[in-house]
C-alpha cells in the first residue's frame, strides 16, 4: 500500500512538471515583437481539388477530381500558437501545405501577409516547415547534423564565434545538449523532432509550420514539444501546427484552435471557446474526459444527426459574418514592408562551399556505413571467384576459344547488373531528404550531384579492383591498366544506366522491375546469342537499344 501511494505521488509530481517545464513560462506571457514586425498571415475561400484516375481491363481510364477543402478561411497573427485539428482525412496536411506553399499542386482562393498577396518564393524564404516523418541523413550527430545546416543556412558573413553563439543557443533553448554527440539513428522519435525543430529556427523565420508535431510521442514528450512551439511563439513568430487527438494538457496550450470535418471549416478561435460552439449543438464535454478527444469523436460521427449537426456547424463559421468577425484582425495591422524581406535575406555560402560541406557529409556517411561497404566488397569479391573457378588456368589456344567465349559472356553480363543494380538503391534512399533541402533552397542540387558523383568514382574503382584482379588472376587473363580502363568504362555506365532509372522511377519497386525486363529483352541483342547477318535491317539496327552490345 506504501508503495502505491509513493508511485502515485511520483507519477502526481512528474505529471504537474510535465506541464511547466519551459523554464517557468508565463501563460500569459506578453508575445514580444519580432524584428521582422507584427505579422497576420491570413487565407480566404481555400479550395483544393486532386485529380484521380481510374482504370479498369478493356476499359478507358476515368478522371475525377476530388474536393478536399472547401472554401477555408483564416488568418493567425505573430506571437500566436495555432492548431490544426480534425479527424483523419480531413484535410489538415492539405491546408498545412497550401498555406505555406508547399502543396504539388494548384489551389483556389488568396493567401495574404499583412494584406498583400505572398508567393511561393516569397513564403519558402520566409518559413520554416518540420515535417512530420524525419528526414536527415542518421549517420551523423545531432551536433554534426546542426552545424552543417548552420553553415549552408547563416549568412557567410558570420564568424565561426558568432555561429557557434547561435547554435549552442538553440541547443540550450530545445535542451539539446544529452544528445548533441549521439548518431541521428540512435535518437528517440522526441528527440529526433527537436533537431527537425532546431534547424527551422537556425534561419529565424518569423513563420513556422509543424506537420503532425506530436505524433508518434509520449504525453511528457508531446507536452514539452508544444511547450517549445509555444516559447517560439511568444518570441514574435507565427507558428501553426497539425495535430491529432492530443492530450487535454496539449490541447490548452495552443492558443487557437483550427477543427475540420471533411474539409470543411468547422471552427477557428481560442481554444477556450471551443466548448461554447458545441454547447449551441447541445454537446457538453463530461468531467475528467479529453476536450480534444470529444471534439473528435463528434466530428467523426457517423450518426447522421449528429452529421447534420457538424454541416450545420461548418455553415455557421464559414458565413459571411463569422468570416468578417476573423478578419477584423487582419484589417487592422499595416501593410507588409518589403523590407521584413530584406532583413531576411541571407549572403548564402559560394558554391565551393556548399560542394565542400556536401562533400564532407557524403563522406562521412559513407565512412560511417562501413559495414555494408564490407560486406559489398566480400560479396563482389566472392562473386569474381565463384564465376572464375570452373575456367581456371584456361589456355591461349583454339581448343579454349569456347570456354573464354563463355567466360566472358557470363564475367561482363554479371559485372554490368552488379553495377547497374547498385546503383538503382543509391539514389532511391537519399531522394526525399535531397529532393526537401534543395526545394528549401538550402544548397543547389549540383553541389550534391557532383559530391556524390566523387563518392562514386572512386568507390567503383575499388570494386572493380576487387571484382577483376582475383578473377583474372584463377582464370589466367592476362591485364594492365587498359584492360582496367575498359572494365571502368563499363561500370561507370552501368551505374550511370542505374541511376536514371532511379531518377526516372520514385518507388524501387517499379524500377527494379522495368531495369530486370528491359535488360533481359535487351541482352540477345548484344550479339552474343545470335548473329545480327541472319535478322532483318529493322531488327538489327536495335543493337544500339542494348547495355551489352558494346562489350559482348
Amino acid at each position: 500500500m506504501f508503495g502505491t501511494k509513493l508511485q502515485r505521488r511520483t507519477l502526481d509530481l512528474r505529471y504537474n512538471e510535465m506541464w511547466n517545464d519551459w523554464d517557468g513560462m508565463d501563460e500569459h506571457q506578453t508575445p514580444k515583437e519580432s524584428v521582422h514586425g507584427n505579422l497576420v498571415l491570413s487565407w480566404k475561400k481555400i479550395n483544393v481539388q486532386v485529380k484521380q484516375t481510374t482504370q479498369k481491363f478493356f476499359q478507358r481510364s476515368k478522371t475525377s477530381y476530388k474536393q478536399l477543402l472547401h472554401n477555408v478561411s483564416g488568418n493567425v497573427q505573430s506571437g500566436n500558437l495555432l492548431g490544426i485539428m480534425g479527424p483523419s482525412g480531413s484535410g489538415k496536411t492539405t491546408l498545412m501545405a497550401t498555406i505555406s506553399h508547399r502543396t504539388k499542386g494548384n489551389f483556389e482562393g488568396e493567401l495574404l501577409l499583412n494584406g498583400q498577396p505572398i508567393s511561393e518564393e516569397v513564403m519558402i524564404k520566409i518559413s520554416g516547415f518540420v515535417p512530420q516523418h524525419d528526414i536527415s541523413f542518421d549517420q551523423l550527430t545531432a551536433l554534426e547534423h546542426l552545424s552543417l545546416m548552420a553553415n549552408l543556412k547563416v549568412s557567410r558573413k558570420t564568424t565561426k564565434i558568432e555561429l557557434k553563439e547561435h547554435i549552442d543557443k538553440i541547443i540550450t533553448t530545445l535542451g539539446m545538449s544529452k544528445f548533441l554527440d549521439t548518431r541521428i539513428s540512435f535518437l528517440s522519435g522526441g528527440e529526433r523532432k527537436k533537431i527537425a525543430l532546431a534547424v527551422q529556427l537556425l534561419n529565424d523565420p518569423p513563420i513556422l509550420f509543424c506537420d503532425e508535431i506530436t505524433t508518434g510521442l509520449d504525453s511528457y514528450s508531446a507536452a514539452h514539444i508544444v511547450n517549445t512551439l509555444k516559447a517560439v511563439a511568444r518570441m514574435g513568430k507565427i507558428v501553426i501546427c497539425t495535430i491529432h487527438q492530443p492530450a487535454s494538457g496539449v490541447f490548452g496550450k495552443f492558443d487557437d484552435v483550427i477543427l475540420l470535418s471533411n474539409g470543411r471549416l468547422a471552427y477557428q478561435g481560442p481554444v477556450t471557446m471551443v466548448h461554447q460552439l458545441f454547447k449551441k449543438f447541445n454537446y457538453e464535454c463530461p468531467d475528467m474526459f479529453n476536450e480534444a478527444d470529444f471534439v473528435i469523436s463528434i466530428l467523426n460521427s457517423e450518426n447522421e444527426k449528429v452529421k447534420e449537426n457538424v454541416t450545420e456547424m461548418c455553415k455557421l463559421t464559414s458565413s459571411d459574418q463569422q468570416t468578417n468577425l476573423n478578419y477584423d484582425l487582419f484589417n487592422n495591422q499595416t501593410k507588409f514592408d518589403t523590407q521584413h524581406l530584406e532583413a531576411l535575406e541571407t549572403l548564402k555560402p559560394t558554391w565551393p562551399t556548399q560542394f565542400s560541406l556536401i562533400l564532407n557529409r557524403s563522406i562521412k556517411c559513407f565512412v560511417r556505413n562501413y559495414k555494408n561497404n564490407l560486406m559489398e566488397l566480400g560479396t563482389i569479391w566472392f562473386l569474381g571467384i565463384i564465376i572464375s573457378a570452373p575456367f581456371s588456368n584456361l589456355q591461349l589456344d583454339t581448343k579454349a576459344v569456347q570456354n573464354w567465349e563463355g567466360f566472358w559472356l557470363i564475367f561482363v553480363i554479371n559485372f554490368v547488373f552488379h553495377f547497374e543494380y547498385s546503383a538503382i538503391g543509391t539514389y532511391q534512399l537519399k531522394f526525399s531528404i535531397v529532393h526537401r533541402e534543395v526545394h528549401n533552397k538550402v544548397y543547389p542540387l549540383s553541389a550534391y550531384f557532383m559530391s556524390e558523383l566523387m563518392i562514386v568514382i572512386l568507390w567503383i574503382m575499388v570494386k572493380i579492383l576487387f571484382y577483376c584482379l582475383s578473377a583474372f588472376w584463377i582464370v589466367g587473363a592476362d591485364w594492365g591498366s587498359l584492360q582496367l580502363l575498359v572494365f571502368y568504362l563499363l561500370a561507370f555506365t552501368a551505374f550511370s544506366y542505374g541511376s536514371f532509372l532511379s531518377a526516372y522511377f520514385v518507388r524501387i519497386e517499379n524500377t527494379m522491375i522495368f531495369a530486370t525486363i528491359y535488360d533481359f529483352l535487351t541482352l540477345p541483342l548484344s550479339g552474343a546469342y545470335l548473329s545480327f547477318m541472319s535478322l532483318p535491317k529493322a531488327v538489327y539496327s536495335l543493337r544500339y537499344f542494348s547495355l551489352f552490345f558494346p562489350w559482348l
